[in-house]
Formats: structure tokens, C-alpha cells, sequence
């Protein structure tokens, strides 16, 4: 027989609405309970999670695979796992006065239990980087000491500033799109100012009442062709031949180019302190959750949840081999 048991691993909870992914390590096992009712799957001193909880979630699941589903011990276990998390959390919101967050309409757990858990995860986050701002000196010295040991990472790769004519290719077709590129660079060369040009002939809305001015890019951003033909430019004033892109034809000035360079921390420190805050934040969203799967007041019913995955012969699932095909009997 396949135990279902609280492996502490939350599927996610369903509380995506506040964009938060619940990560558990298993840890030790809960207390498993003789003395609980029947239809009691687990309970704690937060919550209490029965068999129509189950049922109901389970209606969820699209009818089509529900059958199948029922039949996967750690299918089972991913929903009771998601419902013990939603219903305590729910509970502490109710003890902190947390107010709720509009959720979706499906979801593991009642309509209110899970904007209450949505709600109490998006106070632990504020409480959380509340916190960190606190402690905001101790890690600007982390952030620091991260762009010390690792300069390479931070580089700004080399980047060239633009002026541009697109050209598009759809409404004109390839040949007549070509052509008016063509017209649009003679004139440039022969001496008309490229701004009054660009905007007389370009097609992109962005850029045309300034001149076809671009800020400037680094080579990632710009689709391969493009970067190829603006790449290939060796001197600042230079004017490109027709360059096709996906969808229209360019013709591009090089306003300026700026090489690689070594970017200053002050240049960083706030894309740094992001993901320290990030990381923290996270951090003490799953020490609240470790709190949960290890809270010593957790009792399972293991015979109970045992009794929910339905116990199906994978054999019995498999489809039939096709017959083969009778002999012809001759009539000799």
C-alpha cells in the first residue's frame, strides 16, 4: 500500500495572485493521531482538514482526469499539502487582522481561506522587507562585498547610439520597400539633413518626430540582422547601406559608439540590494512555512488519507493489444 503522508512540500498553495512560489524541505514527521474522527485527515492547533475538504477540492481537478488523479498518492498528497497551508495561514490572518486579497476562483480551499492566505503571505513580504530596510546598512556592506569579489559580472557590454529610417516590408512589399530605403540613404549622401529625411520617410511612429534619434543600445538588444549591419559601421557620421530586418528595411547613421567598461558600484548597488531584498523576502517566507509543516501540534490521520487514492491494477489500465488478424480459410 502507498502511505500519503505531509512529505512538507506545498504545491505552490494556489496563491499566485500575490506571485509567491511556497518552498518546504521535508522535515520530521508529523504525529500521527489513532484518536482522530474518521473523516479527520489531519489536524493542528491552527486547523482542521476533514475528508469534505478533500472532496472538495478535488472537484477542481477537470473531470476528464480526475479518475486518474485520484489514483496518484503524491497527486493526493500535493492537495492536502496546498489545503493544510491555505487553512493555517488562513487562520493566522485572522489572528493578525490580516485583510484579505482577491484571488481567482479556483483554487485548493474555500473561496475565503485562500484570499486570507493570499493576504497573510503578502504581510509576511511587507513585514519582510520592512525589515530589510532596517537593516539597510549591514547590507549595502553585502552588496559591497558581492560587486568586490566578482567585478566581471558587472560590465556594460559596448553599446552605439542611432539615428534610423525603417522601411517596413508589409504594406509595400519586399522590391518596393528596397527601393524607397535606397531613395531615402541617396538623399542623405547627397547632402540633405538625415533628421528632415527620417522624417519624411520613416515608418516608425517612435522615432520619426525625432529625427530617427535612437539612446543608445547595446548589441543584445537588437535583432541579429540589424545588430549585424549597425555592428559593421566603423566610424561615427557613417551611413549604412539598406539593412533588412524581419520587418522592414533601415537606413541607420552611427551617432556615437561607447566601448565596454567596468560598471561603478554606485552604478549597481540598487540592482544589487534588489535581489538581497528579493532573496530575503523569500527567505522569510519559507521560514513561515517551515514553521507550519513542523509545528508540533500537527496530528495526521494516516489510515484515512491512506483511504483516499483510489488503488487501481496498472495493468487493468493499459489498453488492450490489438487482435491479429485471422487466417483466410481456403475454400480448396
Amino acid at each position: 500500500m502507498h502511505n500519503v503522508r505531509f512529505s512538507r512540500k506545498p504545491d505552490c498553495m494556489r496563491c499566485r495572485s500575490v506571485a509567491l512560489v511556497l518552498v518546504a524541505v521535508a522535515l520530521a514527521a508529523p504525529a500521527f493521531a489513532a484518536d482522530l474522527p474518521s473523516d479527520v485527515l489531519a489536524k493542528s492547533r491552527w486547523m482542521q482538514l476533514t475528508k469534505a475538504d478533500f472532496d472538495a477540492a478535488l472537484t477542481q481537478v477537470p473531470e476528464k482526469v480526475r479518475f486518474e488523479f485520484a489514483t496518484s498518492p503524491k497527486r493526493v498528497q500535493g492537495v492536502l499539502n496546498n489545503l493544510m497551508i491555505t487553512k493555517t495561514l488562513a487562520a493566522q490572518a485572522r489572528l493578525h487582522g490580516t485583510p484579505p486579497v482577491n484571488v481567482g476562483p479556483k483554487g485548493f480551499g474555500t473561496q475565503e481561506e485562500r484570499s486570507l492566505a493570499a493576504g497573510e503571505l503578502a504581510r509576511i513580504d511587507s513585514q519582510a522587507s520592512r525589515d530589510f530596510d532596517g537593516k539597510k546598512a549591514a547590507f549595502e556592506a553585502k552588496a559591497r562585498e558581492i560587486y568586490d569579489l566578482d567585478h566581471d559580472k558587472y560590465k556594460a557590454p559596448e553599446e552605439v547610439r542611432l539615428s534610423d529610417i525603417a522601411i517596413e516590408i508589409k504594406d509595400r512589399g519586399d522590391e518596393a520597400a528596397l527601393a524607397r530605403a535606397k531613395e531615402a540613404r541617396r538623399r542623405i549622401v547627397a547632402g540633405e539633413d538625415f533628421a528632415k529625411v527620417a522624417r519624411e520617410y520613416s515608418d516608425d511612429p517612435t522615432t520619426r518626430d525625432k529625427g530617427g534619434a535612437l539612446p543608445f543600445v547595446p548589441r543584445g538588444r537588437l535583432a541579429k540582422a540589424y545588430a549585424d549591419g549597425v555592428f559593421a559601421l566603423t566610424h561615427v557620421g557613417e551611413i549604412s547601406q539598406p539593412i533588412k530586418a524581419p520587418s522592414a528595411y533601415h537606413v541607420v547613421r552611427l551617432d556615437e559608439r561607447r566601448p565596454p567598461r567596468q560598471l561603478t558600484f554606485d552604478e549597481v548597488r540598487d540592482g544589487i540590494l534588489q535581489k538581497l531584498r528579493q532573496r530575503y523576502v523569500e527567505d522569510e517566507r519559507e521560514a513561515r512555512i517551515k514553521e507550519i509543516n513542523t509545528d508540533a501540534s500537527l496530528e495526521v490521520n494516516q489510515p484515512a488519507i491512506d483511504a483516499l487514492v483510489t488503488h487501481v491494477d496498472p495493468q487493468l489500465l493499459k489498453a488492450p493489444l490489438p487482435r491479429k488478424p485471422k487466417a483466410a480459410v481456403s475454400s480448396k
